[in-house]
């Protein structure tokens, strides 16, 4: 069996999930062209601050703490996967 790489499909998907991420922290469809990997990422500390060292109510602190991590991982991963699929890789492979 033999599959192409189809960029244009790529693309779309990558972007989908972009999409669903920034909805996720409460961007509307007229910010997502105006935004930078860096809006996102402040937003994203911006919104789930935890304390470091801080004993004080721990388990919820380690929640908002993996929260942050988890969404600057994937926003981060994400951003990479669109500029890739729009900017770079191959037409056909």
């Amino acid at each position: 069996m033999s599959y192409k790489y189809d960029k244009h499909a790529d693309s779309q998907y990558c972007c989908e999930r972009l999409a669903s991420l920034l909805l996720v922290l409460g961007y509307s469809f007229d910010e997502f062209q105006a935004s930078s990997i860096d809006d996102v990422v402040n937003k994203i500390r911006d919104t789930y601050i935890y304390k470091h060292s801080s004993h004080e109510n721990s388990a919820a602190q380690t929640y908002i703490k993996k929260q942050n991590i988890l969404l600057t991982r994937n926003i981060r991963r994400t951003w990479f996967d669109v500029q890739f699929a729009t900017h770079g890789g191959t037409e056909n492979v």
